[in-house]
């Protein structure tokens, strides 16, 4: 009798639960293990191991839900650094403080070490800005000038050929309509400055 009592004790499940039960919990265990790193990448680096030839589905997602676990964590603790240093973006000595600061990420100090130090661009908007309106206004001044070159050049070949006419040693007639033509557009240039 006390044979067939342990058998019975096999066959009996540890908790009762309906099919139903079962289906829920297996679907709450998938929403859990879901995660937002890709398995394939996980998978690849698991590979780079030589000691591992084959890797079970199943272990592959434990893994991949492992390392977001603890890249929230760590994400988490820099995050409060750099919130406590009053600034909103994570940069590398948020990191590194944390992994300093906190026991769980003791394992990983060291191993920012080969990184290079990156430290953030400043903004030169200001500075930009002055130097784009000095760069305009030097533009401006040196386009001006050779206006003002200009204009002097035609006025004073204009003149001599004034004075050229006036001696009556220009002889030919195409110069003379030219010169006639040119001094209308010499005045409006001049009245734009």
């Amino acid at each position: 009798m006390a044979l067939r009592r342990k058998q019975n004790k096999k066959n009996e499940p540890i908790i009762p639960m309906t099919n139903e039960e079962v289906t829920k919990l297996e679907e709450h265990v998938n929403e859990l293990l879901h995660s937002q790193l890709p398995l394939g990448r996980v998978k690849k680096i698991c590979r780079l191991d030589p000691d591992v030839e084959m890797i079970n589905s199943e272990a592959i997602r434990l893994m991949t839900k492992a390392a977001e676990l603890f890249i929230i964590e760590l994400g988490k603790a820099s995050n409060t650094n750099a919130i406590l240093e009053k600034r909103k973006t994570v940069q590398l000595k948020d990191i590194e403080k944390s992994i300093q600061k906190m026991w769980t990420f003791a394992f990983l100090e060291d191993a920012l070490d080969g990184w290079p130090k990156h430290e953030p661009k400043k903004r030169k908007a200001a500075t930009e800005n002055n130097e784009n309106e000095t760069s305009i206004l030097e533009e401006t001044v040196n386009e001006e000038e050779e206006d003002d070159n200009l204009l002097e050049d035609t006025l004073n070949d204009n003149e001599e050929e004034e004075g050229e006419e006036e001696n009556g040693e220009s002889g030919n007639e195409e110069e003379d309509e030219e010169i006639g033509e040119t001094q209308p557009m010499i005045d409006k240039f001049a009245e734009q400055f």
